[in-house]
């Protein structure tokens, strides 16, 4: 998958939405091992390349030995990040339910 990533006339980044979005979405569903009904990816990149990201995870089913790593989460999602835009995220925030 490509990215296009670009700096505009006020030399911003122009990222396309779409892409960075399903790069997080991939990058939970294989950090973790439990079963996902829904995930919702927002992202906002503002002007000075600080960029933050939410994360909405529905899951499955309602397992009594239920273990979320949401440290590894977001870990993951801030090494995919930088490897792939160079760019350290302001923040990670991460909901859950069931």
């Amino acid at each position: 998958m490509y990215i296009s990533i670009e700096r505009n006339s006020r030399g911003t980044l122009d990222i396309e939405q779409y892409a960075l979005n399903k790069l997080v979405e991939s990058t939970v569903v294989s950090s973790t091992s439990a079963s996902i009904a829904n995930i919702e990816v927002i992202t906002e990149i503002y002007h000075d390349n600080l960029l933050y990201i939410l994360i909405k995870i529905k899951f499955e089913g309602q397992a009594s030995d239920f273990i979320f790593e949401e440290k590894l989460i977001s870990k993951n999602v801030e090494d995919i990040i930088t490897q792939t835009l160079n760019i350290k995220p302001r923040n990670i925030s991460v909901a859950y339910g069931r």
